[in-house]
């Protein structure tokens, strides 16, 4: 017994003739009523139709039959109509990766217009640095991430990458600082300031460290954190300076800090990668 034969059971139900539910089931008259013929005899040879030469009607079990395979044809129809959703993107699991930045900076506001249009996907995000989430999109463990990339970046293998933001490193300092009332600083004029830096995992953290080695010094770095706002409150406090994008210190302009254009340093490009 198969679907089609419950379907084609119900096409007579229907019409109550042979001719008439062919024509539905689209086979000819002599097939369908060799189908409903097997069907007896699978099913021990109860008879579900009482068969004359102008009607066939149903029989006391082909009743109870034809309520059993109704709602399991009921059934079939939903199960289909569930998959499709998940096919048509419209049902699933949505998993998204961003930098802590993102997460705090507009892209909560644009989960929350996702989830309202799409209630039935769910979706998951997961917050970590650039190079981390790389490697969760190589083993694909994340449908798509949120990231920062160099300007110069190679291309991520097997993945596609759309340019949001284009940013630019500058240097915060405490206010107060001497190089406070300086409008660009070069790199090299910083070499003997303790920095502050997002931590190891990050993609400025490496953009900053190739700038001062191109510059001729290495950083000393006192602290590392993966919270912009972290950074900026010691950087307030005079604990040591910062290289941040500008967008980020932009949003922090009321803290106890200020900003200058840091000389050398590659632009950063900000991008989803899927």
């Amino acid at each position: 017994m198969n679907i089609e034969q419950l379907k084609y059971v119900m096409a007579i139900v229907k019409h109550q003739h042979l001719t008439n539910a062919s024509y539905e089931v689209s086979i000819s008259q002599s097939s369908l009523s060799k189908y409903l013929i097997k069907l007896e005899k699978e099913l021990g040879g109860v008879q579900l139709f009482d068969r004359t030469t102008r009607t066939v009607k149903l029989t006391a079990a082909g009743q109870e039959f034809a309520k059993y395979a109704n709602r399991i044809l009921n059934e079939y129809d939903n199960m289909l109509n569930e998959m499709r959703a998940f096919t048509s993107g419209e049902r699933g699991v949505l998993s998204v990766g961003t930098i802590p930045v993102y997460s705090s900076r507009g892209l909560i506001s644009l989960f929350a217009s996702f989830q309202k249009k799409y209630p039935a996907i769910q979706l998951d995000i997961t917050e970590k640095m650039s190079s981390e989430l790389i490697g969760l999109l190589k083993k694909a463990e994340l449908d798509l991430a949120f990231i920062a990339l160099p300007e110069n970046f190679e291309k991520i293998e097997a993945f596609s990458a759309y340019p949001m933001i284009k940013d630019e490193v500058v240097l915060i300092t405490q206010m107060g600082h001497p190089f406070t009332n300086r409008e660009s600083i070069s790199l090299s004029e910083v070499k003997n300031e303790p920095f502050i830096l997002m931590n190891q995992a990050s993609t400025l953290f490496q953009i900053c460290m190739d700038a001062c080695k191109k510059a001729g010094f290495t950083l000393d770095i006192t602290h590392e954190s993966s919270q912009i706002d972290i950074i900026v409150g010691l950087v307030a406090e005079g604990l040591g300076v910062s290289l941040i994008t500008s967008k980020e210190a932009e949003y922090f302009s009321k803290a106890n800090i200020t900003i200058n254009q840091a000389g050398g340093i590659n632009q950063p490009y900000h991008r989803t990668c899927c």
